[in-house]
């Protein structure tokens, strides 16, 4: 989110800390001794690389958790489970590239202190997201999560997790987390969110140091904020933190709100962008350097809206969100806030002001041949996990993208991403992995339709979904 202090209470539950109170029941269960085979009939099915469906219908046999063939329909299964599609839509598991999985969609101003991690991951599975990115969160709590979920022991979407944000001195977001925190949490998780390094060498002493935890990725913080007063990551630092990655393999992504502080990223040696960015158009200086980079942007529109623009109904919301939403959360959402601090206000107005220039930056962006990836950075204040990332396709779709090419860089592109171009997941053929799901209608003409979901299907095992509403 953004780099400014004024988002101080919404950066706060971003790493972790504050989640609705109660343990609320689970959107979605695994069935006991559910099998990991199973034969789903009768469906259009979505071809990824190509972003368009394939003609007609088809079955798709899976065999412990991969899949084994796609046939025309009356392909012998062997007795195995059987899901009849009824010409529904068989999509793979979306993959969602911005997250921050142990938080909360709460309004600022609602603090609580008891997380419900497992509620937010179902909420995510509920959406169909079968695997996330999580772009910040505390450590090494999040990679024990990461290895909760790879085991088995806890349900939620395979996690790919970067840990605390490398941020200069009083940067974001640790300005935030001073600002707003308590005293009894902001001494816990201050060093566990964040890594504050003045210098090249503070850097690469802190890669070195969470290396043991085998990061996924290495998230850098190069935002000024609204006001342009906040420190940042000197040149010379973002070089020696990516160049330490490097070494050991591990690529890094910063979160940018700024043309100059998106050049100064790419400059840095950063494999990739968080943020298109959030505060103005981009320059055209800024958009041939991330060219020549080859650094792919996640664009990010759907949390500056929900920062920003006053959802005031129900019918504000995409069907897919009221599901996801607890009626209390719901309420709090369509609560007019308290006063505001000028902080808060002035961030909000440059959020809303942003508007058009960041759709005009997903146009730029794509005409330039920059690979423009799909993340929701929920959970954050009025962005539901899960629920989010279906509203970041709908906008990017309102900037001009096609549904069908919406579609494949939520599923394709973005497992590209995080698993290179031989990655097993993002695209229904066989040898894949099992994730999957089938919803009525066409997201390719109607991205909406995507929300439209009858069944999630994960590592082979349908799932039980439970709206809230």
């Amino acid at each position: 989110m953004s780099g400014c202090r004024v988002w101080r209470v919404g950066v706060a539950a971003m790493i972790t800390l504050v989640v609705a109170c109660g343990r609320e029941p689970l959107l979605v269960t695994r069935p006991t001794g559910a099998s990991r085979s199973l034969v789903v009939r009768n469906v259009r099915i979505f071809d990824a690389p190509a972003a368009a469906l394939r003609d007609g219908l088809w079955d798709v046999v899976v065999r412990e958790g991969r899949i084994a063939a796609i046939e025309r329909p009356g392909v012998a299964a062997g007795g195995l489970p059987e899901i009849d599609g009824q010409g529904g839509t068989l999509v793979p598991g979306l993959v969602d590239v911005h997250t921050h999985t142990g938080s909360t969609a709460n309004p600022p101003w609602q603090i609580s202190l008891l997380p419900n991690v497992d509620a937010t991951l179902a909420a995510f599975l509920y959406a169909g997201v079968t695997t996330a990115l999580d772009l910040g969160n505390l450590t090494p709590a999040v990679f024990r999560e990461r290895e909760r979920i790879a085991t088995g022991a806890e349900l939620g979407p395979r996690l790919y997790a970067a840990g605390p944000v490398f941020t200069a001195p009083g940067g974001h977001p640790a300005e935030v987390l001073r600002a707003w925190l308590p005293w009894y949490l902001r001494w816990y998780v201050l060093p566990r969110a964040t890594r504050e390094v003045a210098t090249a060498e503070d850097g690469r002493r802190a890669v070195a140091a969470l290396l043991p935890e085998r990061p996924d990725i290495l998230k850098l913080a190069i935002d000024a904020g609204a006001s342009e007063d906040v420190p940042c990551l000197a040149p010379e630092t973002i070089a020696a933190i990516t160049a330490a990655g490097h070494s050991a393999g591990v690529r890094s992504i910063a979160h940018v709100g700024s043309s100059a502080e998106a050049i100064a990223a790419v400059r840095g040696g950063v494999d990739a962008l968080a943020h298109a960015p959030w505060r103005e158009e981009l320059s055209d200086d800024a958009v041939a350097a991330i060219a020549a980079a080859h650094v792919p942007v996640v664009v990010t529109l759907a949390i500056w809206d929900a920062s920003a623009v006053v959802r005031a109904q129900p019918s504000d919301f995409l069907p897919v969100e009221r599901e996801v939403a607890r009626p209390d959360l719901m309420a709090a959402l369509l609560t007019p806030p308290p006063p505001l601090d000028a902080a808060t206000t002035a961030f909000l107005r440059v959020a809303a002001a942003g508007h058009d220039a960041r759709r005009r930056n997903v146009a730029k962006l794509r005409a330039a041949g920059v690979p423009v990836l799909a993340g929701s950075d929920a959970a954050n204040p009025g962005q539901l996990p899960g629920a989010g990332f279906h509203l970041e396709l709908a906008k990017l779709v309102d900037a001009g993208v096609a549904p069908g090419e919406a579609l494949r860089i939520a599923t394709w592109e973005n497992a590209r991403f995080l698993g290179g171009e031989r990655a097993d997941f993002g695209d229904i053929a066989v040898g894949k992995r099992a994730d999957l799901l089938l919803v009525t209608g066409d997201p390719t003409q109607r991205i909406g339709d995507l929300g439209q979901i009858g069944r999630v299907i994960l590592d082979g095992t349908p799932l039980e979904r439970a709206a809230r509403h």
